[in-house]
């Protein structure tokens, strides 16, 4: 997991925005980029939509050059690798699809109808990297430039794609954007300096977002304030949803969650709590109808050494470090563990940073990562069936 902002930045980007206004415009900072001399290559459908993933999962590390960093989710049993450069892997062939230059060093993916989204912190901000299925980069975005005078800040769910390619989300430190790649119209569609909330609730910050119920709605999280001001009470966590027209607006105060990130998953969003409030629960949301759930694990403070959702978000992941690594992996619709996996190792490194955990659900095969994020130490990469 990963903590998306912090209180200084918070305060003094919200100051800047106060005595900013934003108007609604064309899009600078974007640059569309040339697709030839870029190797053609075979790759199956990627696209956000439920697929065919594979029914065996093979991970091979030796496959890709320098350290293996990290992975993600690129669409039907596809992942990601970051290792010496960028590595489309059908982990049911054992095949690398295609290679590009690594555009970051860390990014989130997102699958769309033809090609995929990156996005991450780059030297100047935010970026969004928009490929083809063959890793073609055909656009690139300087999202913190477009957006003139606001920020995004978080690394997940900071940058949204609706599955059909066509339209980007910015959830931002003053509000939520809508950015129409054909177009290059980007639209407001959640004001903080307008006071935008509901009735009820204020939103100060907006920290995540996601399409659904096929790309009409947008889902986010964030913190809020009541309305009228509760005296003695400091900002909550919510989240909600909006259409993407900017009508019906909805927002929910989860009673006594503290969320940190939103992990965005085919069928369903996930959003783990913060590391001090972790209590053993999970909240999810599902994209297809919107309505909001919780998972519980089998210990009060699980969820704190980390929460993985699944590529289509039938399974989730716990880590539980302590001198060695304990990986519970849940069923998201029956709520009932499905396995329990402990990797060890001689060198009680390995367990001093929370694990990349990577669950494919048409293989029921985890992919663990460990010591990707630490230069001294050679990356261990371990696999485990889980469920039926």
């Amino acid at each position: 997991m990963k903590k998306t902002f912090c209180i200084t930045l918070a305060l003094l980007f919200t100051l800047m925005l106060s005595a900013c206004g934003k108007t609604d415009s064309l899009a600078p900072a974007v640059s569309e980029s040339d697709p030839a001399g870029t190797p053609a290559v075979s790759v199956p459908p990627s696209g956000g939509q439920p697929g065919q993933s594979p029914s065996s999962c093979t991970f091979d590390p030796a496959l890709f050059g320098g350290k293996l960093q990290s992975c993600a989710y690129a669409g039907n049993g596809t992942l990601f690798v970051l290792a010496d450069k960028l590595y489309l892997y059908d982990t049911g062939t054992s095949s690398v699809l295609a290679t590009a230059e690594a555009p970051l060093r860390d990014f989130e993916a997102q699958a769309i109808d033809g090609g995929y989204v990156l996005s991450g912190m780059g030297d100047s901000g935010m970026m969004a990297y928009i490929y083809d299925s063959s890793l073609s980069l055909n656009k690139e975005i300087a999202v913190n430039e477009l957006l003139q005078g606001d920020f995004v800040v978080s690394e997940t769910g900071g940058v949204a794609a609706s599955t059909d390619g066509k339209k980007l989300a910015f959830a931002a430190l003053g509000g939520l954007y809508l950015y129409d790649l054909e177009s290059g119209s980007l639209t407001t569609l959640l004001d903080v300096a307008q006071n935008a909330g509901t009735a009820s609730i204020s939103i100060s910050m907006l920290n995540g977002a996601a399409f659904a119920q096929d790309n009409s709605q947008i889902v986010f999280f964030g913190s809020g304030s009541s309305i009228p001001a509760v005296d003695g009470e400091e900002g909550f966590s919510i989240h909600g949803s909006i259409a993407v027209d900017g009508s019906g607006l909805k927002l929910t105060k989860p009673s006594g969650y503290e969320m940190e990130e939103m992990q965005s998953s085919v069928s369903r969003l996930f959003f783990p709590q913060t590391f001090t409030q972790a209590d053993g629960t999970l909240l999810w949301v599902d994209r297809a109808t919107g309505s909001a759930n919780t998972l519980s694990f089998s210990a009060s403070g699980e969820g704190k050494d980390g929460v993985y959702g699944s590529e289509q978000g039938n399974y989730v992941a716990t880590a539980v470090l302590d001198g060695s690594l304990t990986v519970r992996v849940y069923d998201v619709a029956s709520g009932e563990l499905a396995a329990t996996e402990v990797i060890e190792n001689s060198d009680p490194t390995y367990f001093y940073r929370i694990p990349r955990i990577y669950l494919l659900d048409g293989a029921k095969t985890a992919v663990v990562v460990l010591g990707g994020s630490i230069d001294e130490l050679d990356t261990l990469v371990s696999t485990f069936e889980f469920g039926a």
